[in-house]
């Protein structure tokens, strides 16, 4: 979403040399990469159901070897699972990496590789960044994809694409100084005003091999500049000559409906501020086009109005700052609400119609995915995601449903049919997150995590 100050402040600043480094996650000494984790039930992710019975799960290399009931693998060690649950290591599918969870009126200087190992931490071990400083995020994915920094899988968007002065520009111009500004908005965003700029930006960023294209259509303040429809198509029609797809941030059921003509790909943002309309609907589920929602976010911006409480998940509170958490509320006198007060209230009118336009998109059968867009404001790397699930079991999804959204089906959309992750099955990546306790029966169970290996290598958790 891009409208975190923090976010805005985190990659100005590179997201580093903020001397306070909490070190979530590390690699546990001499772990094997072969071993039987024994007693668990099994999330069947395409079926949004556990397995039937108490499973062993063997892993070999990395990689799931077997499934199946009192499994017998002479030599190797064993995790006793007590009982509880193995998923898929989750995904989010709309992240910014390196950003801020701390509001505007608390100085928070946001770290990059903290944000990498909170998400892990939360089990999450797959994410695409979905804006980003450029080329730098690339860099990083790279790093990661190499083994040379420890995080979670990292798919990356790379720039924004906006009008001139569109979302996000019109936030930056309103809240970073000009020392700042001159250097974020030229590496977060690419400001594209006719079709023949498109094309020419979408070229020099293709070298790059962007893993997306992400577009700004939606209007952040209320009354900042929209992308036209001829520039978006163009935007999808370079990046699909060039083998890649395209996604779009959205607000309204005409942006929907723009995005989804211009040939889109996925919608990081469902309809937020209004009821979807029944053409948008029809649009989206005629495309096959798949929404990432990300009610959770939407709903912590509620926290901008006055007396509103902050109330957060125990994953929450093992990851957040606590200073960040003391400085959520109360909001200060000294604080000047007016530039985003239209906007926060016109979200928080919309609170049950989020939920409606959820249900309304799955009646139409059209897919949708889990992406948390964290940090934000009160919104935490990695536990945003938790959050999210709550809330569309709280839209009407069953809870194996959420989980399926958060594996199986965001694992399709980012790696496509064949994805190796994002399912417990054997030749897929050892990506896995062991919980206590049965999250088809509450949501909020996988948040408590006892262990997660990242391809096959169990990882020391070390809460805050």
């Amino acid at each position: 979403m891009g409208r975190n100050v923090g976010i805005l402040l985190g990659v100005a600043l590179l997201a580093g040399g903020c001397g306070r480094r909490h070190e979530f996650v590390s690699r546990t000494p001499d772990s094997p990469s072969t071993f039987l984790i024994r007693n668990v039930r099994v999330f069947d992710a395409p079926r949004a159901a556990l397995m039937e019975g108490i499973l062993d799960v063997l892993v070999r290399e990395g990689r799931i070897a077997h499934i199946g009931p009192a499994l017998t693998a002479s030599g190797v060690a064993e995790v006793d699972g007590r009982g509880g649950t193995l998923l898929p290591g989750l995904i989010d599918v709309h992240v910014h990496t390196g950003g801020g969870s701390g509001p505007p009126w608390h100085q928070e200087t946001p770290d990059q590789e903290e944000d990498l190992g909170a998400y892990l931490y939360a089990g999450v071990t797959t994410v695409l960044d979905a804006a980003n400083l450029t080329p730098a995020i690339f860099r990083l994915r790279d790093k990661v994809r190499d083994g040379k920094r420890l995080g979670p899988q990292l798919y990356a968007a790379g720039p924004m694409f906006t009008t001139p002065g569109g979302h996000p520009v019109a936030l930056m111009r309103m809240f970073l100084p000009w020392y700042l500004r001159w250097y974020v908005v030229p590496r977060f965003t690419r400001e594209v005003a006719t079709p023949d700029d498109a094309r020419r930006a979408v070229a020099a960023l293709l070298p790059e091999h962007p893993d997306v294209l992400k577009i700004a259509v939606d209007r952040i303040p209320l009354d900042s500049p929209r992308m036209t429809p001829d520039v978006i198509a163009a935007i999808v029609a370079a990046g699909h000559a060039g083998g890649v797809r395209a996604v779009a941030h959205i607000g309204r059921s005409a942006d929907a409906l723009d995005a989804v003509r211009g040939g889109v790909d996925g919608l990081l943002h469902g309809v937020y501020l209004e009821e979807i309309s029944d053409e948008a609907v029809a649009a989206v589920a005629a495309a096959h086009v798949p929404v990432a929602v990300t009610i959770a976010v939407f709903d912590t911006l509620e926290r901008f109005l006055p007396d509103h409480p902050v109330e957060l998940l125990p994953i929450e509170r093992e990851i957040a700052r606590p200073d960040t958490v003391a400085a959520l509320s109360p909001i200060p006198d000294s604080f000047d609400r007016r530039p985003m007060d239209p906007f926060i209230r016109a979200v928080a009118a919309a609170h049950e119609v989020r939920r409606t336009n959820v249900r309304k998109l799955r009646a139409a059968g059209v897919t949708i995915l889990a992406g948390s867009d964290s940090p934000n404001i009160g919104h935490f790397p990695g536990a945003g995601l938790h959050v999210e699930l709550t809330k569309l079991v709280d839209a009407g999804m069953s809870p194996g449903e959420a989980l399926r959204a958060a594996t199986w089906d965001n694992a399709r959309f980012l790696a496509g049919a064949n994805a190796d992750f994002g399912v417990i099955l054997s030749g897929k990546r050892a990506n896995l997150v062991l919980v206590d306790g049965d999250p088809l029966a509450d949501i909020t169970a996988t948040g408590r995590i006892a262990q997660v290996f990242l391809d096959g290598v169990a990882l020391q958790r070390h809460p805050r």
